[in-house]
């Protein structure tokens, strides 16, 4: 009976032995300020207005965004495009032409049309509004295609429905819907947030 128990804490303490440390962090964050454009492809800096925190651990990012003196009670789209705030290109798809609505994240479906579609923040009363997400999809630092380092986190006029954007019965309009920017930061690695 001893030597069973002892063949069951040595188990249990090789067991310990083998659970995995967490991997080194990868930080980085975006200054987010208000932008202002004539036509609508090349945007002017204003003041600031937020931040965006990013975390890579483990082959996981946990994105954290922080919105301030935005209209009270709304809803607002949020997507990584490529470019520069002042002159955006493309939504940042991990350099795919493709969909990713069926795409696994986090063991579950991402129902987004774009890898860089990270969705809606909800602004309260006092203008406030914060937003968490965590994904398996994006990187930081690793220079491969879900690297989102000196992306740019757009902030839109209005709120999507991205998972009425995936269903194939959806009608969309040609060159997209318009969905006019008005706030944004450039995803920069081992930045430090201004406030």
């Amino acid at each position: 009976m001893r030597v069973i128990a002892l063949l069951f804490l040595a188990l249990l303490l090789s067991e310990c032995k083998e659970e995995k440390e967490p991997g080194p962090k990868t930080f980085a964050a975006a200054d987010i300020y208000w932008v202002s454009s004539e036509d609508g492809t090349s945007y002017t800096k204003g003041e600031w207005m937020g931040n965006a925190s990013f975390v890579y651990q483990d082959g996981v990012t946990t994105l954290e965004v922080s919105l301030s003196d935005m209209e009270p009670n709304s809803s607002h789209a949020m997507h990584l495009h490529q470019g520069t705030l002042e002159e955006p290109g493309r939504h940042w798809n991990k350099g795919k032409f493709i969909t990713f609505c069926d795409s696994i994240s986090m063991g579950k479906l991402w129902q987004k049309p774009f890898a860089g579609d990270v969705g809606n923040i909800e602004i309260d009363a006092e203008g406030n509004g914060s937003f968490t997400l965590q994904t398996d999809l994006w990187s930081l630092g690793t220079e491969d295609d879900g690297d989102i380092s000196g992306t740019v986190l757009f902030i839109h006029e209005q709120f999507e429905d991205f998972e009425y954007e995936c269903d194939p019965t959806h009608d969309h309009p040609p060159g997209g819907h318009m969905n006019p920017k008005i706030a944004g930061g450039t995803v920069v690695l081992n930045a430090e947030l201004l406030q």
